[in-house]
Order: structure tokens, then sequence, then C-alpha cells
């Protein structure tokens, strides 16, 4: 029960703040993208990146800077994912 209050308390911190959810919302997106659908990898990026910059601009501010700031947080994401991933595999010893 201890573990659902956590989750349900990480999920309400990460619904009140846009930069959060932004991230969250964009690290989802490519999880489900790179796991689980037949697109490329080679436009995985590409579609991180107009998600990111759409989510920005709805999510953190609607102008040129949310963009920015959206393009980028999907460029970092692309990164943590990578990261995660052989982090993962190495733990695991694979």
């Amino acid at each position: 029960m201890a573990e659902l209050k956590s989750i349900i308390s990480l999920l309400q911190v990460i619904l009140e703040d846009p930069w959060l959810l932004s991230f969250a919302g964009i690290w989802l997106i490519g999880y489900l993208l790179k796991e689980h659908s037949p697109l490329n990898n080679n436009l995985i990026p590409w579609v991180i990146s107009i998600v990111g910059s759409l989510l920005g601009f709805l999510l953190i501010q609607s102008t040129l800077k949310g963009i920015i700031i959206g393009a980028l947080i999907g460029y970092i994401q692309i990164g943590f994912y990578e990261h995660i991933k052989a982090t993962l595999k190495l733990i695991k010893g694979g």
C-alpha cells in the first residue's frame, strides 16, 4: 500500500509542474515508439523533437522559447533513454 501512495504522490508532483509533465510525456512517447512501434529507429529522434516542441509550446510557454525548450527536452530524452537502457543491460550482465 505504501508503494501505491508513493506512486500517486509522484504522479501528483509531475502533473503540477509543466516541465516535469513534458519531460515525462516525451519519455513515455519515446519509449512507446522505440519499444512498441514499427517506426524506423532513424525517424524516432525527429518524432521526439517534434513532439517535444509541441509539448513545450502547449505546456511550458506558448512562444518560440517554449518550442525551443521542448525540442531540447526531447533531445535530452533521447540520450537519457539510451543511457538508462545501457545501464540496465550492464546490471543484468548482458
